[in-house]
């Protein structure tokens, strides 16, 4: 017989020796001590495995931590983004890795995970002494049909592409930005998910993204696709650039099944188009999903209902 099977059998039996001494000074019901000797038994399911990503999310977590710290000194920002690339290249590339949940990295890292169960992606960003900003992250896509996840990084390459509204990107010469939602929708045996993203863009402005994401025949991701449609004008996504100080609210509605964005507008008597004087103006915009192309509405009617008090 397996070793393995042999630390398992310790293992279960050094839980059930503790629960019954707890069943006994504490006089716990019998479904309590059940449930206790259950929950024993998943923690201890696979040992090995649970720590070696125990272990690596903590790194990971320390390493996020002091990126966040070291914002606007070059020198630090750049040794220790590549050292998070590299953590996060490692424990990614393990058996398990999709369905570990990282969930301490939640506030110093963004992961999103299609609700379809095949999409995950992890973006996170640092700043440099100039203030400008430098996207890292990793795809990863449960590619069922060949019984296998396939594991991308994210090369940012925002400063060498130009006409980003009509372009097709790959994760070579990906446009860097933090996502932050995912929108699965069908269109005949072809899934297509909505990223929605943002970016820190520079010193006086922010942007925010809508972006299209396929996967080939050989399950290679592509980003941009020539499915939303702006008044006339199509569209391989939509970008949003407004003034730094303001916050445009752009996501998924899933009870109406629509894509809700505050509507930009020049700031007081301003008359031009720099996105410096750009912010939300209380009304609303939307992409409604209609026959596999997302279509732009303005000034649509849009309350949220207000939220329980707790």
């Amino acid at each position: 017989m397996k070793p393995a099977f042999f630390c398992r059998l310790y293992f279960f039996m050094q839980s059930f020796a503790v629960s019954i001494v707890i069943l006994q000074m504490r006089k716990i019901k019998f479904i309590t001590f059940l449930s206790l000797l259950i929950f024993s038994q998943l923690l201890i399911a696979s040992p090995e495995t649970d720590s070696t990503f125990i272990a690596a999310e903590l790194e990971i977590l320390q390493t996020a931590k002091q990126l966040s710290a070291s914002r606007y000194d070059d020198s630090q920002q750049d040794s220790l983004n590549s050292q998070l690339r590299n953590q996060f290249s490692v424990i990614l590339k393990r058996d398990g890795s999709f369905t570990y949940p990282f969930d301490t990295l939640k506030n110093d890292v963004s992961i999103v995970t299609s609700s379809d169960g095949k999409v995950r992606i992890i973006t996170w960003y640092s700043v440099g002494d100039a203030g400008n900003y430098n996207y890292s992250g990793f795809l990863q896509y449960n590619d069922k049909s060949e019984k296998m996840v396939r594991l991308f990084e994210l090369n940012d390459c925002s400063n060498k592409i130009s006409n980003l509204e009509n372009q097709t990107l790959t994760p070579q010469n990906w446009y860097g930005v933090v996502y932050y939602g995912i929108v699965e929708k069908k269109i005949g045996n072809d899934v297509i998910y909505t990223l929605l993203g943002w970016d820190g863009a520079g010193l006086y402005t922010t942007r925010k993204i809508i972006e299209p994401l396929t996967f080939t025949a050989k399950g290679q991701p592509r980003f941009g696709k020539m499915m939303i449609k702006f008044a006339r004008k199509k569209m391989k996504r939509m970008v949003f650039e407004y003034n730094k100080r303001a916050t445009m609210m752009i996501q998924y509605d899933a009870q109406l099944d629509l894509i809700v964005m505050d509507h930009l507008s020049v700031f007081g008597d301003q008359d031009t188009d720099n996105p410096m004087f750009l912010g939300p103006d209380m009304s609303y915009d939307a992409l409604i999903f209609d026959n596999g192309t997302w279509l732009y509405q303005s000034n649509i009617d849009y309350r949220r209902p207000p939220k329980k008090k707790k």
